[in-house]
């Protein structure tokens, strides 16, 4: 069942589900109620057999401005400003967590945590409008919400120290050279490409998608001899599937695939 929220707008058709931030006023900054019902979305969409991909974009022209420095004003004690981080730190493992492809369209700024945000997802496609930064030195702050952990993997230690050091806002096309973003359209074609994309993966067998990109994210931490292992067990898993016993079918029959999920 689609749920309802009072910071998102969801929508679920044909196997993807849109997840579109929508706070304008605050150019869909992390305020509590966002952070609240982003990771119950995310969280929800695991047990939701009528979505496979799903993409995350902001509403009217922000991706997602990064905390909500309104929070952050009055000042935090040490205890309750790590437990302030660790809130909203959920939102990125909810999106790592869920085995299903997660596209982030950004479509406007997405800046301190809008661009760790972005990073956590699988698959960034970005307007040419579109602005990042790690924009924390600015304020006096650590890159968070992963940002240590995602831009020297995706950008390599050097970049990503740059960026964190200057808070300088790489355009996309830089950003696309060095792997962050993997598609740039005109802000008109955004939301088309992304629907495109998603809807050619959600054609592709639910089970696989799924261990795929937890072997992936995780193969950073493992070694050769482990991620062999963890391969050779995923692969019984899938060897199981209808979708399995239908891809291999459907290649003798010279035939697409018609992938159902099981």
């Amino acid at each position: 069942m689609e749920a309802h929220y009072n910071t998102l707008l969801v929508d679920i058709k044909d196997y993807v589900a849109t997840v579109r931030m929508n706070r304008d006023e605050t150019r869909n900054a992390l305020e509590y109620q966002l952070r609240v019902d982003l990771v119950d979305c995310f969280e929800n969409f695991s047990e939701q057999t009528d979505i496979r991909v799903v993409i995350l974009t902001g509403s009217k022209n922000a991706f997602n401005a990064g905390g909500d420095l309104r929070e952050l004003r009055r000042g935090l004690t040490v205890d309750s400003a790590r437990k302030y981080l660790l809130h909203a730190s959920r939102i990125v493992l909810a999106i790592r967590n869920l085995e299903k492809p997660v596209i982030a369209a950004v479509n406007g700024p997405a800046m301190g945590a809008g661009f760790s945000i972005a990073m956590a997802c699988d698959l960034v496609i970005a307007s040419s409008e579109a602005e990042f930064s790690m924009s924390f030195v600015e304020r006096a702050a650590i890159p968070d919400l992963g940002a240590t952990y995602f831009a020297p993997r995706l950008m390599g230690l050097q970049k990503a120290k740059e960026l964190a050091f200057t808070g300088r806002r790489p355009s996309a096309h830089e950003l696309a050279e060095l792997g962050v973003v993997n598609y740039i359209t005109s802000p008109n074609d955004l939301e088309k490409k992304a629907f495109d994309m998603a809807h050619q993966i959600a054609e592709e067998p639910p089970l696989t998608l799924g261990l795929t990109k937890k072997l992936l994210n995780i193969s950073w931490n493992l070694s050769l001899e482990d991620a062999l292992e963890l391969e050779a067990q995923s692969q019984a898993a899938c060897f199981q599937s209808e979708d399995h016993m239908e891809g291999v079918k459907a290649f003798f029959e010279k035939r697409p695939p018609r992938f159902k999920g099981k």
